[in-house]
């Protein structure tokens, strides 16, 4: 029988931005190049280089942290090095930092089919998603909406309305009283080593997804190689 709940991380779990890495260090300049021309400067090198001294202490893969930051406060150490006051539209600033990263994205082909059938079988469908320098949920919702994934999702969580990032037990907490559960009552699905964790921290089943890879072993209850094989039951 299938859970009530399920759970998925959503970058490289159930969508994907082709072509990126993990770490988005060689694109802040043309991201930062975006954002000053939104604001209207014209930035000296070492403005920008100040600017990308600000987003390699944000970025998670560098400096992991379980508290979130929000978009707009990095915005405003940014505006800082670049002599600027914060702009009073903090997310038309963030759709113009964010554009270049979010070029690329696509849904992986098992995607769809598995969330159809899980729903067809009654299961609720929830993601929660650690965002990058606390991108604004509403950029996260327009790309789900481009990728048709809306209509299969009962509910989208992002770190930054939780204020914490997994494996924070609080995330998936969070994310089960949506449901009226308890976090052990739902199956956490994803890629990284902190979906196991926090799937673990909260008791609940936590399912790796290793796509094309040796599948580490980080105490996870099941592993699986594609999505398809949650059509089998969890």
């Amino acid at each position: 029988m299938s859970p009530a709940v399920y759970v998925f991380d959503l970058g490289d779990t159930l969508v994907e931005y082709e072509g990126l890495p993990l770490s988005w260090v060689d694109y802040y300049p043309e991201a930062l190049a975006r954002l000053a021309a939104f604001l209207q400067v014209a930035p000296t090198v070492e403005q920008i280089e100040a600017a990308c001294g600000v987003l390699r202490r944000h970025n998670t893969r560098l400096h992991p942290r379980l508290v979130e930051i929000p978009f707009a406060r990095i915005l405003g150490e940014i505006c800082q090095c670049l002599a600027v006051p914060d702009p009073a539209a903090s997310e038309t600033a963030a759709q113009a930092f964010f554009a270049v990263f979010r070029q690329r994205l696509r849904v992986f082909p098992d995607t769809v089919p598995t969330l159809e059938i899980l729903r067809q079988r009654g299961a609720k469908i929830a993601v929660f998603t650690d965002v990058p320098y606390g991108m604004p949920r509403s950029l996260v919702l327009e790309d789900i909406r481009q990728t048709g994934l809306g209509p299969l999702l009962d509910l989208v969580v992002t770190s930054v309305e939780v204020g914490f990032r997994k494996p924070a037990p609080e995330t998936l907490c969070y994310t089960a009283r949506k449901f009226d559960l308890v976090a052990r009552e739902i199956v956490h699905v994803g890629n990284e080593r902190k979906d196991i964790e926090v799937a673990k921290a909260v008791g609940c089943r936590g399912i790796l997804l290793a796509r094309a890879e040796v599948p580490p072993a980080w105490e996870q209850d099941r592993t699986i190689l594609s999505l398809k094989e949650l059509r089998d039951g969890a």
